[in-house]
């Protein structure tokens, strides 16, 4: 039997997260006898993503789906695609080449709505991940795995405004991606003003500079939002120490969990992180899909039948999950943050 690893993020104190965990764990092993799996054709999954290869956040959303597809026997294909228009080419070529399974993301719902329903009249059966939960189903999906970004926005606003923010600095990263939009726009529900800033991901090197800038011009900016623990927020880190050296102190509220974000958060640096499951968000689709395509076999086992009555109800919510001082302690004993890539190198 090929190897199941568990999942890496289901200790963050939310319910709903810790049963997805204990099903993935669990509905593989109870399932995979009687699915014979390996007896027939792989299931073909083609995941089309909007990330980017060396952001650590796409790897563990990778590394979850190839562990999903080790213990489900299905062959898989990755595609990153920042662009729009790269992934709508990449949904016609599998919809051509007749994947049984595409995984996109929706960061750009107008843009990516009439692939995604070609996909669906050409008979694949399509999952969203990520980004885009009020658009899966009504564009044909089959199921949304990830968080819901109006709920995310909110609470990390009330997290801000509860810490005395009043003005908020929001990073934004990827232009045209509506979820990082809507993360800021509902924070500012809470805390009564925000001013975006837009940062060229291409051009790391000069986002330290550039938030140092619009902190500096505007001293009412007393709060800062960041999306990305990879790509902003290790330079968003370094332009705040340069302003704490001055004396000027501004809470610093994260969206990503890598190891880094954690440290900042022990050391009082960073306020709060939020997690949505990123290695679930790959792992799902995969582990659905296969149990789907054999949902008369895996009848009665009781496992599996709640997965895919969690997700034939339209999705499973993975998000958002807060990390700050008072479980950061938790989140370390769980072994919650673990190399992402660890299955590159067991090929």
């Amino acid at each position: 039997m090929s190897r199941i690893i568990p999942t890496r993020r289901a200790t963050l104190g939310l319910a709903a997260l810790i049963c997805a965990a204990l099903i993935c764990a669990g509905c593989a092993e109870a399932a995979l006898e009687r699915l014979g799996l390996g007896r027939s054709q792989p299931l073909t999954v083609s995941f089309i993503v909007h990330g980017t290869a060396q952001d650590p956040f796409w790897q563990e959303v990778r590394a979850g789906a190839e562990s999903a597809a080790q213990a489900f026997d299905a062959s898989i294909s990755w595609h990153f695609a920042p662009q729009t228009e790269e992934r709508v080419r990449l949904i016609e070529d599998a919809i051509q080449q007749r994947f049984d399974v595409i995984v996109v993301t929706l960061s750009d719902p107008v843009g990516m709505e009439q692939s995604v329903r070609d996909a669906v009249v050409f008979g694949a059966t399509v999952y969203v991940i990520n980004a885009g939960v009020q658009y899966a189903t009504g564009f044909g999906a089959d199921a949304f795995f990830g968080m819901v970004e109006t709920v995310a926005g909110l609470a990390a606003g009330e997290r801000l405004a509860a810490a005395g923010v009043s003005k908020l600095l929001c990073v934004i990263h990827e232009p045209g991606n509506e979820s990082l939009v809507t993360r800021c726009e509902q924070a500012e529900f809470r805390i009564g003003e925000m001013i975006r800033l837009f940062i060229d991901p291409l051009d790391r090197d000069q986002t330290e500079g550039r938030i140092l800038e619009a902190l500096t011009q505007d001293p009412e900016i007393d709060g800062i939002l960041t999306h990305d623990g990879w790509l902003i927020a290790g330079p968003a880190d370094a332009a705040l120490a340069r302003l704490r050296a001055q004396g000027r102190v501004i809470p610093h509220a994260i969206f990503g969990v890598d190891e880094p974000v954690l440290q900042a958060i022990e050391d009082g640096r960073a306020l709060f992180t939020v997690d949505q499951q990123p290695w679930l968000q790959g792992y799902l689709p995969v582990a659905y899909a296969q149990l789907s395509r054999y949902s008369d076999l895996v009848r009665g086992d009781e496992l599996a039948s709640v997965l895919l009555q969690w997700a034939e109800g339209g999705g499973i919510i993975l998000g958002p999950g807060f990390i700050d001082q008072h479980n950061i302690e938790a989140v370390r004993a769980s072994g919650a943050v673990e190399e992402a890539s660890w299955w590159l190198t067991e090929q």
